[in-house]
């Protein structure tokens, strides 16, 4: 097995119904928009994760790993 070496951003991801905050895990090196442009990935590996709803803005899950479908994602974001 390759292990390839990660960099984690920290993001804020919407989606039609949740809000999620976490670390997204990207290439090292690259940046959250390289990421994002390339196609060879469906879905986006988060760790930390808080999920919110997005009209209540309650706290739903806490999940230490969330991979989020890139077609669910309406916005992201990096904290900095």
């Amino acid at each position: 097995m390759v292990y390839t070496s990660k960099d984690r951003v920290e993001v804020v991801i919407a989606t039609n119904a949740y809000r999620i905050e976490g670390e997204m895990h990207v290439l090292a090196g690259s940046r959250l928009t390289d990421a994002l442009n390339s196609k060879a990935k469906d879905f986006f590996a988060i760790t930390g994760a808080k999920v919110r709803d997005l009209k209540t803005d309650e706290i739903l899950f806490e999940p230490e790993y969330l991979a989020v479908n890139r077609a669910s994602i309406t916005c992201i974001f990096p904290m900095e």
